[in-house]
């Protein structure tokens, strides 16, 4: 079998300098100019069509390092044109504002939360103080205040709250007191993203009206929808415990569910002449979906790579899944630089990108006769490849690891699917009639067994295993040694398994430097 390289895949030719470009310019935005990286740019593109016009066959490798640096200036220039955006210096003092609340607000203790867009176009976030004015605040309206805005800061967080804000298009914070803002008397007009968050909260006000269990309303929310803002936080612990707190975020498990469903209703449309129909009634249904679910990082990227691979399918094109994954990365980042640094776009990317490269490799350790046997095993195989991805930065991120990832997996790969269908089944129901109570009970009973499958996982000996906070280098460097692993299982070279214990061997070294440091 030939070894595949990077130069099968072209489109992550292009991917991995413009990811390159974003985080260089990240780092050492405070030396890099916006007119700099322009000049930079137009001096390549003329140098660029020189080279084709004098096209030297000796000097070919010339136009991959040229396109190269092209894509790398480009993802540094998106980058700092955006952050230069949202990174605002506000005026000292209070001054007068006007926005709009984007977003459903949320109730604190003493105050209310409220993600407003201002007239000028940054976004901030508001805690106005706590009364039955406040509390009668509505998406869509708008708001004048007074008050004085400020940058994101860590409030003595020990993780960078500043950066993540920022990350979010998020320009400032402030408290407005009582009797320093009022409503506006204007009429309440709706995004498309707000009519998706409304048709959201009506989804999960109608789970509440089914009469299920209100211990079991936000764990189904959270699975169906993507709504996690009743979650309380033991039941993300113990879903996090579990290793089963992908769950709890709609991801791309979830529309692969949704788009096995969609192949299964619309089979018969796979016939010639049919296949654009089908495929425009899943374009359809996966848009509607992520638009229901606020279009979350994981969920965008999956129905992408869903659209991708069903238009190739209509062209009767054998999909390169790699290219498949970077066509992806590259549309999101090219949308939003920022995405880069998003823990969920990083865990999405880094699982699928682990599953393509060891998934094959994992299943061919055993054969099994039995098929039931074989199903499991591919299960288990998704689950340890997933899992060997997102396995340094799940400890760099949240200092655990769980021990018993691939139990729970198996119970999860069987158990969400059927509260998935189910679920869309009875919603499809309710807009013709009333659904049974037996059937509410079952739906219930579904969604209990998961949550109680995930509180007896966390009572097993050794559930999970906290680690001391890892360094940067550290995670670069074990993704250095799974890459050279990955390296390993496709060439079979003695040089490359030597690589690969020196590897171990380095890291060890570097981990008990920092460790005794």
């Amino acid at each position: 079998m030939q070894t595949p390289t990077i130069s099968n895949y072209p489109i992550l030719r292009l991917a991995i300098p413009l990811s390159i470009g974003i985080f260089f310019a990240r780092t050492f935005q405070s030396y890099l100019s916006l007119e700099w990286i322009l000049g930079c740019i137009i001096f390549i593109i003329i140098l660029l069509s020189l080279l084709f016009r004098f096209y030297n066959y000796r000097f070919r490798w010339s136009y991959g390092l040229i396109c190269f640096l092209l894509f790398l200036l480009i993802g540094s220039f998106h980058m700092i044109n955006r952050w230069k955006e949202v990174d605002v210096d506000w005026e000292e003092g209070k001054c007068c504002y006007t926005g709009t609340v984007i977003e459903a607000p949320i109730e604190k203790d003493k105050s209310v939360w409220c993600n407003v867009a201002l007239c000028k176009g940054q976004n901030v976030y508001l805690y106005i103080a706590k009364d039955s004015f406040s509390q009668s605040i509505k998406m869509g309206e708008q708001l004048m205040f007074y008050t004085q805005m400020r940058k994101p800061d860590n409030d003595g967080l020990q993780f960078d709250y500043a950066s993540y804000l920022l990350y979010k298009g998020v320009s400032g914070t402030a408290y407005v007191p009582l009797g320093a803002w009022q409503k506006l008397q204007k009429p309440i007009v709706l995004t498309w993203k707000q009519r998706a968050l409304q048709i959201r909260e009506k989804i999960v006000n109608l789970y509440k009206s089914w009469g299920i269990d209100e211990n079991q309303v936000p764990v189904l929310s959270a699975l169906t929808v993507g709504y996690k803002g009743d979650l309380s936080d033991d039941v993300r612990d113990k879903y996090s415990v579990a290793g089963i707190s992908h769950v709890l975020a709609l991801s791309g498990m979830h529309v692969g569910f949704l788009w096995m469903m969609l192949n299964f209703l619309f089979k018969p449309l796979n016939r010639k002449g049919w296949r654009l129909i089908k495929y425009m009634i899943t374009a359809i249904f996966l848009c509607f979906f992520a638009f229901i679910a606020g279009w979350e990082v994981s969920v965008t990227r999956a129905v992408i790579m869903c659209l991708l691979m069903e238009f190739a399918a209509l062209l009767n094109s054998k999909s390169m899944s790699m290219n498949t994954l970077a066509i992806a990365a590259s549309l999101m980042l090219v949308y939003n630089p920022f995405y880069l640094f998003d823990v969920g776009f990083q865990l999405s990317f880094l699982a699928l990108l682990s599953i393509l490269l060891f998934y094959n490799y994992l299943y061919k350790l055993c054969r099994f006769n039995l098929s039931i046997v074989r199903r499991i095993w591919s299960v288990l195989s998704v689950s340890m490849a997933a899992q060997l991805g997102t396995a340094p930065l799940v400890m760099y991120y949240f200092s655990n690891f769980s021990v018993y990832f691939l139990l729970a997996n198996i119970v999860v790969a069987m158990l969400v699917p059927c509260i998935i269908y189910t679920t869309f089944f009875f919603l499809l129901i309710n807009i013709f009639t009333s659904i049974p109570q037996w059937m509410i009970t079952t739906l219930d009973e579904m969604v209990k067994i998961l949550s109680d499958f995930a509180c007896w996982i966390v009572t097993l000996p050794y559930a999970s295993f906290s680690i001391k906070s890892m360094s940067q280098v550290e995670v670069w460097g074990l993704y250095l040694l799974i890459g050279i692993v990955w390296w390993y299982c496709a060439v079979r070279k003695r040089i490359v398994f030597i690589a690969m214990l020196a590897t171990i061997a380095l890291w060890l070294l570097l981990h008990c430097c920092l460790i005794l440091k």
